[in-house]
């Protein structure tokens, strides 16, 4: 049995492609539904008496498609190819044969470590602990600490996925003058961005990437994590 269901605020371009995602499947769009389709950070205007599906909320009866796995390893790898897109739209300096920082080893990590290999050795990943380092060594790149953060001065491209600040005062102060730095982290993000002003850092805040860059992608990934969900939630 297919379920109806009510997506009120598209602006979420991913919501519009998950609405007709979910229709191709059988669903129904329908005022008079079983569920509410939102997007990723919506603000809840009212409270529904149906489950709602959303992206990083709490809500009553709100399901967080977000927290899925499946969902966040494919938004991983939609976040790191529109990240490596927005560098090298933003930097006059080519990734081939670059030298990369990569902090954090989560999803995000990993994708970004895993597309950016066919343009450059040079890649160094900051791990925390020494499963991630393992992992991260071999799988091809240098490893580093994070009490190596102050020695910054040799990478072109800086990708943080931390999403609590670890480029500080000392941190920001040893970065190349002319690298890019782009904090992919949630809120608050990984980098103070008032020392990064302060230092002439280019940095660029990149945060829901996937919606801006590949929207219909990233909407068929929600439709098909809300069907799972609600294969679950209607038993």
């Amino acid at each position: 049995m297919k379920y109806s269901f009510i997506a009120p605020d598209k602006s979420d371009k991913r919501i519009e492609y998950a609405a007709k995602t979910l229709v191709d499947m059988g669903y129904r769009e329908s005022e008079r539904a079983d569920f509410v389709l939102l997007g990723v950070n919506p603000t809840l205007n009212k409270e529904y008496d149906i489950p709602v599906f959303a992206g990083n909320v709490e809500g009553s009866n709100v399901i967080d498609y977000t927290k899925d796995e499946a969902f966040a390893v494919m938004n991983a790898y939609l976040t790191a190819e529109a990240a490596i897109s927005l560098a090298v739209q933003s930097s006059n300096t080519s990734i081939v044969n670059s030298e990369v920082l990569i902090t954090g080893f989560g999803r995000i990590g990993k994708a970004l470590l895993r597309y950016i290999q066919p343009f450059t050795t040079n890649i160094t990943v900051c791990v925390r602990n020494e499963t991630q380092k393992a992992i991260a060594e071999s799988s091809g790149a240098k490893v580093i600490g994070y009490d190596k953060m102050t020695c910054n001065n040799k990478y072109d491209f800086i990708f943080n996925t931390v999403p609590h600040p670890i480029f500080n005062e000392a941190e920001l102060k040893s970065v190349k003058k002319d690298a890019l730095l782009i904090d992919l982290a949630s809120f608050p993000g990984g980098v103070d961005v008032h020392f990064a002003e302060y230092f002439g850092i280019n940095l660029i805040v990149a945060r829901g990437l996937p919606a801006k860059y590949s929207p219909r992608s990233a909407g068929i990934i929600v439709a098909k994590t809300v069907d799972k969900l609600v294969r679950e939630v209607f038993v």
